[in-house]
């Protein structure tokens, strides 16, 4: 038995309270399909919203009330790194906020870089939201990446090479930050988990994979699942 650190006696593993968050109840019907036979695991599903600001609330209100053992957010996501083929599943350890700032000359700036707030002053770290319970359930060892959060869908070659490099990201997402932030704030585990569906700054559809991502993040969220708790 996998040794998770809770409150909770190990013969009552099947009694965590899991919600599986996403953007849009799309990214994860065919998890939920599969779940349909999860042996009296209490598993919820939620839906927070596309955006920082619908996900952030709607997150926060899930765990005041629910009050969770884990939060898994699954979802696709667009990468920077070319080393990752459209399909790949990864982790998020580290969130960035890409949006709340100024751009002026072509430079982003955010709000550390304005001093209005302090890189360190929790729940961030050195600029990002860092995953601290990623030990206990990245059960399959997927890959670890660091992702910005943005209320867009980076366009433009300028922008996406400020984030890129400020940020040594890997991919970007409208929701990550939400996840980490409420989680951090109300030390409730959670795990990030994408499908690489698309590469950030390709805006012609028929050249992204969301089928494929979809379909492979949920095969990987399942597989946790059924490692750790089925």
């Amino acid at each position: 038995m996998i040794d998770f650190h809770l409150t909770i006696e190990k013969n009552k593993i099947k009694q965590l309270k899991i919600i599986i968050t996403s953007a849009t109840k799309f990214e994860v019907e065919a998890l939920k399909d599969s779940l349909m036979q999860n042996s009296g695991l209490n598993i919820q599903f939620h839906e927070s919203g596309v955006g920082i600001m619908q996900s952030t609330f709607s997150i926060q209100k899930m765990m005041l009330v629910e009050k969770p053992n884990l939060v898994i957010q699954v979802g696709i996501a667009g990468t920077f790194d070319a080393k990752y083929g459209l399909g790949d599943v990864v982790i998020v350890n580290e969130e960035f906020l890409g949006s709340c700032g100024v751009e002026e000359n072509g430079d982003w700036q955010d709000i550390f870089d304005l001093n209005l707030c302090e890189s360190n002053k929790f729940p961030f770290q050195n600029l990002g939201l860092k995953n601290p319970f990623l030990k206990k359930f990245n059960l399959l060892h997927l890959p670890l990446v660091k992702g910005v959060t943005i209320d867009e869908i980076s366009t433009k070659p300028h922008r996406i090479e400020n984030l890129k490099t400020k940020y040594q990201c890997c991919i970007e997402t409208m929701e990550g930050a939400a996840l980490h932030y409420c989680g951090l704030q109300y030390q409730i585990p959670f795990l990030q988990i994408r499908g690489i569906s698309n590469y950030v700054g390709e805006r012609n559809k028929q050249h992204w994979q969301l089928k494929d991502s979809i379909n492979n993040v949920c095969v990987k969220a399942f597989e946790i699942l059924e490692n750790g708790f089925l």
